[in-house]
């Protein structure tokens, strides 16, 4: 007798079956693959940054600037751009006793010194300072995507040997350490103003925070929601 073939076809109960364990992980595993992109993305951001500081760092300590002011800011408010001060520019700056040009001609007030050397420091808009001659970049300027805010806009003076300082931390990571900026994912949060705004005080997840130090090293540090506290990356 011919045997007779067997019934390879699914069952109800087994298409059932499937079909709730593709239920099961959507509800599950879905907004942890969502999590991860968003992580993903914002961290990519934070690292391309880091990337383009050193870049931009070592090309200032080689000569190519004798002063470099890093501007960042989120895309919506501003195109990023950069301000440069030659080799030679700086020079002048440095020289005791410095040029009227340099401390508009009121040098008892700054030592002799220009006022950036007196200071140690850029000035916050170089494009309005009368003291020195700086050459605006665009071209060469770090943007943020769309897919991040950053918190707050400033710009970063980069200098050979951190003669400069290079400025100021704005808000705590940890009891002993304070960071530089923020940079929040624009999936959960709203900028620049609101109540769940890109900002230090805010529970939010997916937040980075970099410290620019007075030496010029960086340091990472990620927001970890569920410990609520800054984790050096």
């Amino acid at each position: 007798m011919l045997k007779q073939k067997e019934n390879k076809a699914f069952t109800l109960i087994e298409i059932l079956v499937v079909i709730v364990i593709i239920i099961i992980f959507v509800i599950f595993a879905a907004p942890n693959l969502t999590n991860y992109a968003t992580e993903r993305e914002v961290k990519q951001e934070v690292y391309s940054f880091v990337e383009y500081f050193e870049e931009k760092k070592a090309e200032v300590q080689s000569g190519k600037y004798g002063v470099l002011v890093i501007g960042q800011t989120s895309p919506e408010q501003d195109k990023s751009y950069n301000w440069y001060m030659t080799p030679e520019e700086f020079a002048i700056q440095l020289k005791i006793p410095a040029p009227g040009r340099t401390n508009r001609n009121n040098a008892s007030n700054y030592n002799n010194k220009s006022i950036m050397n007196y200071h140690r420091m850029c000035p916050g808009s170089p494009q309005n300072s009368p003291d020195g001659r700086w050459t605006k970049d665009s071209a060469d300027a770090f943007q943020w995507s769309d897919k991040v805010y950053t918190w707050p806009n400033k710009k970063y003076c980069v200098t050979k040997d951190a003669y400069l300082h290079p400025g100021e931390l704005e808000f705590n990571v940890t009891s002993a350490e304070k960071a530089s900026f923020l940079i929040c994912s624009r999936k959960n949060t709203t900028h620049p103003s609101g109540s769940n705004r890109c900002n230090f005080n805010n529970k939010n997840d997916f937040r980075y925070a970099i410290q620019i130090a007075r030496d010029l090293k960086l340091k990472v540090y990620k927001y970890n929601l569920k410990k609520d506290k800054w984790i050096l990356q």
